[in-house]
């Protein structure tokens, strides 16, 4: 399983992944330093995988605990590419296996996980695209157990300070395939943003806005859209 898309699924890193651009937003303007600047500084320097310190194994360890105690979330967020594209929408997950992201107009894009794939809707076009969760970043996240295997993880950073706790990983397997960033407030421990560098070294920030975990979500919203089909003359 791929912790990041090839450039053609860039858009499915807010869950994650990967997720999503994770792995899938501007800087927290808060105490924090959750800034587009410090953010874009980190992704954009000279990565150098680091070996883990007992210390930072254990901030690890921390998060993992923090991803798989997720049974839901819900959180408008806000998308920001280092190309100047925009966007903003709303996220529901419900560990594991379901997602739902869907974008504000005008951007047409509803993203739909439901277990062993993952739906890319189209809807001004009323196109669905049906592909293999576990060849998405969003495997990552919805996956019954969340964990940073060091066999198949490089770590780049993971630190505490500042009152957030910054963790950068990517692909022991394809070093060159990008980095994922994930972002947490402490005190106590809450996923507030994530940033994704790709192969192409384009970088997408995520930030939620909102974030509100372990409530009830409907579960109408996991439901993949079907269009009719128009034939050709009609």
């Amino acid at each position: 399983m791929a912790l990041y898309p090839a450039r053609r699924h860039a858009y499915i890193t807010p869950m994650v992944i990967h997720f999503t651009r994770a792995a899938l937003a501007a800087a927290f303007a808060l105490v924090l330093c959750f800034s587009a600047g410090p953010a874009t500084a980190k992704a954009e320097g000279d990565a150098r995988e680091i070996t883990l310190s007992a210390k930072q194994d254990a901030l690890v360890r921390r998060v993992e605990t923090y991803l798989n105690g997720i049974t839901t979330l819900q959180s408008t967020f806000f998308q920001q590419a280092s190309t100047n594209e925009f966007a903003e929408g709303q996220i529901f997950l419900s560990r594991p296996g379901k997602m739902r992201i869907e974008y504000k107009a005008p951007n047409p894009i509803l993203i739909v996980a439901t277990g062993d794939f993952l739906s890319y809707i189209d809807k001004e076009l009323k196109n669905v695209t049906h592909i293999p969760v576990e060849d998405t970043p969003a495997a990552f996240l919805l996956n019954k157990h969340i964990r940073f295997d060091p066999k198949r993880v490089a770590f780049y950073e993971a630190v505490e300070e500042d009152g957030a706790v910054f963790l950068t990983v990517g692909e022991r397997a394809d070093p060159f395939a990008g980095r994922l960033t994930l972002i947490f407030r402490t005190n106590p421990l809450s996923l507030r943003k994530w940033s994704v560098v790709d192969a192409q070294g384009t970088i997408t920030d995520i930030v939620l806005t909102d974030p509100f975990y372990g409530g009830q979500i409907d579960p109408k919203l996991f439901t993949v859209p079907t269009f009719e089909q128009t034939r050709s003359g009609d």
